[in-house]
């Protein structure tokens, strides 16, 4: 497994180990990344300073993470920053292993202490927790994202659906993008506009665009609910 774009072209990416996680292929992450780059809605940027790279501007959610290789695909490709959410620690290995192997600062939660700042500004947050407890938390303060990834586990989205679709509207800058993976057979079914869908294989990848307004009407507190 290798970045295949950008700054990191031909780099080697670890990928956990076990079944526990499906790392996207490739092969898929390059035609992923190839729609993705044409869409008009990623060629204007996000709202942060011109970044260099085709990428330059967006603030990037790589959600159910795994190896980190799509956040690290973009942040490659020039995303000033991604937050990476993964929950399974084989995958938490790989994913913080792949960033310190490309020299990608993290802003870690724990490290409150001055001397554990090298002065460098941290490109990448990395969230160990399940998505719908660090998607709230998110939420509460304030971030806004102008592109996500999601690619949960095909055999879970039913279940993972309804929380993103119900959490994820106060975290979308207007008109940003969401490239969701699920099986081939399964649709996306959120509540944004689909502007792209490509098959590659036993994998769908659908690509969709938020409203021009945020939305704040979602969840931020938390309950009792099982997590996702």
């Amino acid at each position: 497994m290798r970045v295949v774009g950008g700054e990191w072209r031909g780099r080697p990416l670890v990928a956990p180990a076990g079944r526990g996680t499906r790392p996207t292929s490739d092969k898929v992450r390059e035609a992923m990344f190839d729609v993705l780059l044409a869409l008009p809605e990623v060629r204007a940027g996000g709202a942060a300073a011109p970044v260099a790279g085709p990428l330059g501007g967006h603030v990037v959610l790589d959600l159910f993470a795994g190896s980190g290789a799509l956040g690290i695909e973009a942040l490659s490709r020039g995303a000033g920053a991604c937050t990476f959410v993964e929950s399974e620690r084989a995958a938490l290995r790989a994913l913080r292993a792949n960033l310190e192997r490309l020299g990608v600062t993290v802003g870690m939660r724990e490290r409150r202490d001055k001397g554990g700042d090298d002065g460098r500004a941290s490109r990448a947050r990395v969230l160990a927790a399940d998505a719908r407890r660090a998607l709230q938390a998110d939420a509460r303060r304030g971030a806004r994202y102008t592109l996500l990834f999601a690619d949960p586990p095909y055999e879970r989205y039913a279940e993972v659906r309804p929380a993103l679709a119900r959490l994820l509207g106060p975290l979308l800058a207007p008109h940003a993008v969401l490239v969701i993976e699920t099986a081939a057979g399964t649709a996306a079914g959120l509540p944004w506009t689909i502007v792209r869908e490509r098959r590659y294989g036993d994998t769908r990848v659908t690509f969709l665009v938020a409203a021009d307004v945020p939305d704040d009407e979602g969840e931020v507190a938390d309950d009792d609910r099982p997590v996702i």
